[in-house]
């Protein structure tokens, strides 16, 4: 009699589950550029759910981030604004502007605060992610001439003991935010030696955070388990090449670059190759020759490959696939036209590509190289699974 009251109860509770929870994992929010909207795609069903999220506001480099227990995402926008999206239901559940105009998003190790990085006024906004009070405002300036002149953030991570690690723009400086301390206080404010720090990533250890420089060919490394000894300088340039274009103007987005087995794969602007760094070292190891100018280089969670997408339209409907072991080419797929972004399902076996000429999303199998599925989305740009509440630094 216990074993049928207690399956009875089981099942009831079964049954009283929210239909709308069921899929979670493997669900993908894409953002629709144009029409300032979300659509969530299942890459386990293969299908485009009915219900968009709509009216989110300037979704221009709009980042999306998840809470540990998959309950809510967080979507921050160039309008300042941070949107709470409820995952079972796919709709807003609670929004607050931040500021003017924002640019990048974090959470927590413990799930518990989101930061946000402003470019208007410049700072840093650190939220409550269970009720979205505010509860800190560290301001952005530095000394010009005598007076506080603001200054832009970007760059937010987050980071091992409960940190978030951003960079300041103009004032060329590099923050750590201790968010398990009362007032969460910037512990750590670090000059870089070049001017016009523009964006920054962390290595997906946790370990470095690495700032790129507006026209420039070398990046600033912090190595976060010790950031009291300092930064060092990182050269991207091959000295057996010859370069006549001089310094890039901008790197693509660090987001872009790859870290996979003993190296780090970084795209660069205006030239036809990945430049290949040490891992251990840092130092400088090889060039690998693309058939374009590289946008996006995304490594997959076997770290056995990376996956390359392109500008100009001569070569950005396709994907080249580098051998992390051979440091080669082993691979060219064409998918759609103007690739945005691109994101490995997590153990591997499939790929997400937003081609925003094409106005698709397209599921490849990285192993077969085959598009197994697409579906039309409206001026589609980042994809951004819920897996992402489970990796250091998105």
């Amino acid at each position: 009699m216990r074993r049928v009251a207690l399956l009875a109860l089981l099942g009831g509770w079964l049954l009283a589950l929210p239909a709308a929870a069921e899929g979670i994992g493997s669900r993908v929010f894409v953002v629709e550029r144009a029409s300032e909207s979300l659509a969530v795609y299942d890459f386990m069903e293969r299908k485009l759910l009915p219900k968009r999220i709509t009216g989110l506001g300037n979704l221009r480099h709009a980042t999306m981030i998840f809470t540990p227990d998959l309950r809510y995402g967080f979507l921050a926008t160039r309008s300042g604004k941070v949107s709470r999206i409820d995952l079972e239901k796919l709709e807003v559940a609670g929004e607050v502007f931040t500021s003017e105009n924002s640019i990048d998003n974090a959470i927590s190790q413990d799930g518990r605060f989101i930061a946000t990085a402003e470019y208007v006024p410049g700072g840093v906004t650190i939220l409550d992610a269970r009720s979205l009070e505010v509860l800190k405002k560290h301001r952005a300036s530095f000394e010009l001439n005598g007076n506080a002149v603001p200054s832009r953030a970007t760059g937010i991570v987050d980071a091992p003991g409960n940190l978030f690690v951003c960079v300041l723009i103009e004032a060329a400086e590099i923050w750590i935010i201790d968010a398990s301390k009362p007032g969460f206080p910037i512990t750590h404010r670090i000059k870089t030696k070049q001017d016009n720090p523009y964006d920054a990533m962390i290595t997906p250890d946790g370990r470095y955070y690495v700032v790129g420089h507006m026209k420039s060919d070398r990046v600033t490394v912090l190595d976060l388990t010790n950031p009291d000894a300092g930064i060092r300088e990182v050269s991207l340039r091959d000295p057996k090449r010859d370069y006549e274009r001089g310094a890039p103007v901008k790197l693509p987005h660090l987001a872009s670059w790859a870290v996979a087995g003993k190296y780090i794969f970084v795209p660069l602007v205006g030239e036809d190759r990945l430049a290949v760094l040490d891992r251990a070292t840092w130092e400088f190891e090889r060039s690998i020759p693309l058939r374009g100018h590289p946008v996006y280089a995304v490594r997959s969670p076997t770290e056995r490959e990376v996956w390359v997408s392109f500008s100009g339209e001569e070569d950005d409907a396709y994907v080249q696939v580098v051998d992390v072991e051979s440091l080669k080419v082993t691979d060219t797929i064409e998918v759609g036209g103007r690739i945005y972004h691109m994101d490995f399902t997590p153990r591997g076996s499939h790929v997400l590509v937003s081609a925003n000429r094409a106005n698709k999303l397209f599921l490849v199998n990285a192993n077969s190289r085959e598009i197994e599925d697409s579906v039309e989305l409206k001026s589609p740009s980042g994809v951004f699974g819920v897996w992402r509440a489970f990796r250091i630094g998105l």
